[in-house]
Formats: structure tokens, C-alpha cells, sequence
């Protein structure tokens, strides 16, 4: 073989050899990927603020929503909803078909028709949430949550990480920061964002807004 012909052939080989193992390492490297996990929902500046699952009586329960945005946002559209632990049955609490507009910091009072917080609320509802466990969803009608809070032994499809803790009767669970400082913590991790409160503080539409700087 002429020295032309051993250069020519040792060129196809080199170039055979390279394109081998460019697709092995591609194989190796996709082989090697873990599967990605489970979509979670994006914060929205709407979120559920607190949830009181029980005082004196089961009945003394509410959910608390803020927008924790700099804009206004309208909740015409949306329902808020309770899943029990297991997801089995999802009940509608709350929907919003004309126009209510949350401002930044403002708050909305949702309660149990029968409880002490009824009074004070700016939407009721009937029938319970259990205190052990269970989940509280904001989501348009049907649709995708924007936002949820699991607690205690919820494993539904709608708690967001591991799941909060159950408080106890008389307290509540309060998303992150909390008070006076609102409630703008938003990681998808319920675990993460919430932390019970020892004494329920409901704020409804007539609330100052938290953490301030919005005014009526």
C-alpha cells in the first residue's frame, strides 16, 4: 500500500474511532440523567396567608388570603377549595365569579359559617376541615392550583413539598413571615413556608395591609 492510500485509510479510521465515541459518551451521559422531578405550581403573589382549623368549638375555623404583590389582582375566576388528607373528596369553599380585587397587602376572610370567626368574614362557608389533616387550594375553577397549604397527615396531590404542621385547636398556621410582616414566603415547600401560631390573628378586606404601604 502506497503512502497515500496508508494516510487515506488511517484518516477514515481516526475519524470512524471519534464519532464512536462522541455516541457512546452521549448515551453514557443520557443514560446517567435522573428523571426530573414533579412540576410544582409558580408562586403567585395571591396566596393563602392562614388557616385556623378549630378553637373552642370545630366549627371556629377560617382561611385567610393575601396578595403579597406589588400590583392589584382580581380574583374573579377563582375558587378556593378543602381536600381531605387523602385527596379523596375536594370540596369547594369560596369562588369569586364577578370582580374582587385584592390590592398589595390586602387580606380576605373566608370562615366557617357557624364558628366566631363568621361574623367577621368576608365570604363564609359550610362544613368542616380537619384539624389532623388535609389541604386548602386557590386555583381557577377545575383548573391548576395557584396556590396550597397541606398540614399535618396530608398526602394529596395538592400539598406542596412535606406538608405543614397540624395545629393545634385555638392556634393556627401562618405562612412566612408573618404578623405585621405578612406573608410573602412562597418556596412550594409547606414544611418550609408555614409555622404555627399560638393565637390566630384574622385579618379580612377592612384589615390595614400587610406588611404596609398599600392604603385604601
Amino acid at each position: 500500500m502506497d503512502r497515500a492510500r496508508r494516510a487515506a485509510w488511517c484518516l477514515v479510521l481516526i475519524v470512524a474511532f471519534v464519532t464512536a465515541a462522541s455516541v457512546a459518551g452521549a448515551r453514557r451521559d443520557t443514560s446517567g440523567v435522573a428523571p426530573a422531578a414533579a412540576a410544582a405550581w409558580p408562586p403567585s403573589s395571591v396566596v393563602v396567608a392562614e388557616v385556623v382549623t378549630g378553637g373552642a368549638s370545630a366549627s371556629d375555623e377560617y382561611v385567610e388570603l393575601t396578595n403579597g404583590g406589588a400590583v392589584s389582582v382580581d380574583l374573579a375566576g377563582l375558587e378556593l377549595v378543602y381536600a381531605t388528607s387523602s385527596g379523596a373528596t375536594v370540596t369547594k369553599k369560596a369562588s369569586w365569579t364577578a370582580e374582587r380585587v385584592l390590592a398589595p397587602g390586602q387580606h380576605l376572610l373566608v370562615a366557617n359559617v357557624l364558628g366566631v370567626y363568621a361574623a367577621a368574614a368576608d365570604l363564609t362557608y359550610s362544613g368542616g376541615i380537619a384539624a389532623t389533616g388535609g389541604a386548602i387550594v386557590l386555583r381557577p375553577a377545575g383548573g391548576t392550583p395557584i396556590d396550597a397549604v397541606g398540614w399535618g397527615d396530608a398526602s394529596n396531590a395538592f400539598v406542596e413539598g412535606t406538608a405543614a404542621p397540624a395545629p393545634a385547636a385555638r392556634s393556627s398556621i401562618e405562612r412566612l413571615p408573618g404578623g405585621t410582616a405578612g406573608n410573602g414566603i412562597d418556596t412550594n415547600d409547606n414544611a418550609v413556608d408555614w409555622a404555627v401560631q399560638a393565637t390566630p390573628i384574622p385579618q379580612n378586606l377592612a384589615s390595614d395591609p400587610t406588611p404596609g404601604g398599600w392604603r385604601r
